[in-house]
């Protein structure tokens, strides 16, 4: 006779992945978060005058209270001793909050408000060794505002990433969980994909460069994210009423018990791959549009696109990997694998692009030429100002060819007049015309807007344009090659994570996990908050005199990224050596078999 056993709610399909979904969705909408500047550098510099330095600065402004705050490790104490609902939804709660105060100090409201006042007069660090903080001397008050509202957002993110992963385990343990994990973690690269292509339209909707609006949009999102949580808290609840206990467990967490995780050499040699990894994906993340416009020469909405490749990429396969792992194992394979690719493709955009993008020209080419200018309206705003943008174009698009022809034999450094409604085209009729003078007319009046080339091809006169750069176009070869690299970075991105999270159960005590995660979050922190800070100060220190943000030179930096790859893939091969001395099960399927069949009664 066949055995009945009663049905809990994680063994129906069709609920433990509900759950899955609400835990994805909120961490998807975080994720779109993390990035929403990412796309808008050149804007951030353009209309917020964040240069490299603030920009790094406000990049890792999100890890700097996990980890000088040990905020994680809380967040790992409170997980552990509160469960995965209480925590779920207070993460949830505090990255709106975060997100928020981002938001409102990049919009119009902020300038001229008591907190800019505030923000202006204090937190003016020295650049010193001793300061650690996200704040200096010289850091734009908007800057600062948003830092202080990111790095709330990032206690958000961090805690809701470690409850998820918790979260997880607790509904697919013994069942799909790599798949699981690396479906999680592919909704969350679709995020980031998402925000590159949507984040650069929304900024400039309206033909107004305006940064708050792109971050706005994802506050909105954020709100929905919060919803899941609540809901999967009511699933959660109605699981653990089945088990019949609660997430305390009988043999309750202990700040002491730390000392158990801290001891593991095996633990430590994961979280330390676990920050070099990272350290290579995700501050690249924030750098990689303005990085793929100054070396292929192309706008923001284009390089945005294009990095779009890497999450969809990561996404697309990352399940697949999480089912393998799931079935066959070879994690720690997957591991040197991940790393073998990061280490190709930084090196690509380190060397490899600059190599194939063409030689600078020593003049224009009006047909093929890829110009950098400086566009600088001719006339003055209501305050003597003379508003200018920086522009990457091609004169053979040109709509007015005795325009190109204006260019034609230009140097580096020489200026010409131009006029951008009879180059780019104009408006279409006249009561769009009227329409558009308007909206330039209040745009020259606030100092505190820029003109962007969509703007000033409206306007009927002539504008300077300053030649910085002239570049010959990026070969097929080359494009070719960028796509391959970015799709490969992708796939590293998906090897990785999903074979590093679902081994942490394997190395911990089921106990211990919350803190456990936490804590290699933690870890993986400190490089999250550092790296976007010395990339930034590296970027600026090998690009001085550089003042068009479109100008830049990224190679010191991309080898950077390469060197973090080299060392994890190092880390890697060690690990697989103790999984292979001490059978881990690191390389062994995390799906069990079943012993027998089973048949489930109805369970409401």
């Amino acid at each position: 006779m066949t055995q009945q056993v009663r049905q809990l709610l994680n063994d129906r399909p069709a609920v433990r992945w509900t759950a899955l979904i609400l835990l994805a969705l909120a961490m998807f909408f975080g994720y779109m978060f993390v990035d929403v500047l990412s796309p808008l550098q050149t804007a951030l510099q353009d209309t917020k005058n964040w240069d490299p330095e603030t920009y790094g600065r406000f990049a890792g402004s999100e890890t700097f209270l996990n980890v000088f705050i040990f905020f994680l490790i809380f967040a790992g104490i409170i997980l552990d001793k509160m469960g995965v609902r209480f925590t779920a939804i207070l993460s949830g709660s505090v990255m709106l909050v975060g997100a928020f105060i981002n938001y409102y100090a990049l919009t119009p409201g902020f300038e001229g408000s008591g907190l800019e006042h505030f923000f202006a007069n204090n937190l003016n660090l020295p650049k010193e060794w001793w300061n650690v903080t996200p704040f200096f001397d010289g850091m734009p008050a908007s800057a600062k505002m948003s830092a202080v509202g990111f790095m709330l957002f990032g206690c958000g993110i961090e805690m809701a990433g470690i409850t998820v992963s918790r979260g997880i385990v607790k509904w697919f343990e013994g069942k799909e969980m790599a798949l699981a994990m690396g479906i999680e973690m592919a909704l969350a690269r679709v995020g980031v994909a998402a925000v590159f292509a949507l984040s650069p339209l929304f900024c400039k909707m309206g033909g107004v460069i305006q940064v708050s609006r792109s971050a706005g949009f994802v506050v909105l999102l954020l709100i929905i994210g919060l919803i899941s949580f609540i809901t999967y808290a009511f699933m959660d609840k109605k699981l653990e009423n089945q088990i019949g206990n609660t997430e305390e467990k009988d043999d309750p967490f202990k700040i002491s018990d730390l000392k158990y995780i801290f001891s593991s050499k095996v633990f430590w040699i994961v979280a330390i791959l676990c920050v070099l990894y990272y350290s290579a994906i995700f501050p690249f993340q924030k750098y990689a549009g303005n990085m793929l416009q100054c070396n292929l020469g192309i706008s923001t909405e284009k390089a945005a696109l294009i990095f779009t490749v890497f999450p969809l990429g990561a996404a697309a396969i990352t399940p697949f990997l999480g089912n393998y792992l799931d079935r066959k194992g070879k994690g720690a394979s997957m591991l040197i694998l991940g790393a073998l690719l990061m280490i190709i493709c930084h090196l690509t955009f380190a060397v490899g692009l600059p190599a194939l993008r063409g030689n600078d020209l020593a003049k224009v080419d009006a047909e093929n030429s890829i110009i950098t200018a400086t566009f600088t309206d001719t006339q003055a705003d209501a305050d003597g100002n003379y508003r200018s943008i920086s522009v990457v174009f091609n004169p053979g698009h040109f709509t007015d060819k005795s325009q190109a022809d204006l260019l034609a034999g230009l140097e580096p450094g020489q200026e010409a007049l131009i006029n951008p409604r009879q180059a780019f085209g104009g408006v279409a009729d006249a009561e769009a015309a009227e329409a558009s003078a308007q909206k330039i007319a209040n745009l020259l009046t606030d100092k505190d807007v820029s003109i962007d080339l969509n703007e000033a091809r409206e306007l009927n006169r002539d504008f300077s344009v300053k030649i910085e750069k002239i570049q010959a176009p990026m070969g097929g070869i080359g494009v070719f090659i960028t796509f391959l690299a970015i799709i490969l970075l992708g796939i590293s991105f998906s090897l990785v994570p999903a074979s590093l999270w679902p081994s942490v159960p394997k190395l911990i005590d089921g106990r211990l996990l919350g803190s456990a995660y936490a804590v290699i979050f933690w870890i993986q922190n400190i490089g999250l908050y550092a790296v976007p800070m010395i990339i930034g100060g590296v970027l600026a220190a090998s690009n001085v005199g550089v003042s068009n943000p479109l100008n830049y030179n990224y190679t010191v930096p991309m080898l950077i990224f390469a060197s973090f790859g080299v060392l994890a893939l190092l880390f890697g091969l060690v690990l697989k050596a103790i999984d292979r001395k001490h059978h881990y099960g690191l390389e062994l399927p995390n799906k069990k078999q079943d012993d027998a069949k089973v048949e489930f009664d109805g369970m409401e």
